[in-house]
């Protein structure tokens, strides 16, 4: 396998596959991550062609399947994603592989053992069918807010929040620029609705983002402290209940 192309809009997810791809197939050259639509199909068209294709469902601007229609038929692909029960349905109705974030060394190596043996149908149909599936299901997290503003609405998008705080039982959007807004849904229906790749419940004041967090440092009692990229004053206490629970989370 000399060339894998990886489709994937997470930073932090992009580089555990190029790591992790790198201790498994150290002679294959990776290109990648491509994030957009557009740059991915684009990539598809000119370049040759890639001996596998690592693809995110969701990229920034839609469904990796619009890009994934340029790849040739016989390239082998294989899916990843948060943990949702309707994709995973979809998935294995459609006979296609995937991969559930984060991902997993030996499963990952599996996978691309597997898809060596055994390639990619040759027709296209039933990659339209999976994505048919999955757009018709629940298989997707929040990905705006349509907030009221001045005599209309705007939307926040769920890449430009920091972290979630509430107290007194009004719930506010912490964004990356200084700003927040206020929210009429709970910090148990956010929790629900929001990718748990990349938010964590840290307290019950608290849901924070992948990557707003600075600093991890050790606390009182077990617990641990972080701190925020942007909001330098925020001083959030994890209990000792969660501490291993989040640093499992990051360094994946």
């Amino acid at each position: 396998m000399k060339h894998i192309l990886i489709l994937e809009d997470e930073q932090r997810n992009a580089n555990r596959l190029v790591r992790l791809l790198k201790e498994i197939v150290p002679e294959a050259r990776i290109d990648g991550p491509l994030v957009t639509i557009e740059a991915a199909a684009e990539f598809l068209r000119k370049a040759p062609a890639s001996d596998l294709i690592l693809a995110d469902i969701r990229l920034s601007d839609g469904l990796s399947f619009e890009a994934l229609k340029e790849a040739p038929p016989a390239v082998p692909i294989i899916f990843t994603t948060a943990y949702d029960e309707y994709a995973v349905q979809a998935f294995k109705y459609n006979s296609f592989d995937y991969l559930l974030k984060p991902i997993d060394a030996d499963e990952l190596a599996a996978a691309i053992e597997k898809v060596g043996r055994s390639g990619r149908n040759t027709s296209d149909e039933p990659l339209r069918q999976l994505f048919e599936a999955l757009q018709q299901g629940g298989c997707r997290y929040r990905e705006r807010f349509l907030l009221p503003y001045r005599d209309g609405y705007k939307t926040v998008s769920v890449r430009e929040i920091n972290h979630i705080f509430t107290e007194n039982k009004i719930v506010r959007l912490h964004l990356d620029d200084g700003t927040s807004e206020s929210v009429s849904v709970s910090m148990d229906e956010l929790e629900r609705q929001l990718d748990p790749t990349r938010f964590f419940r840290a307290n019950r004041q608290y849901i924070v983002c992948m990557e707003s967090i600075r600093y991890l440092g050790n606390y009182f009692g077990g617990k641990l402290v972080l701190r925020l990229h942007h909001y330098p004053d925020a001083e959030i206490i994890v209990s000792k209940e969660k501490a291993q629970r989040l640093k499992e989370w990051i360094d994946r």
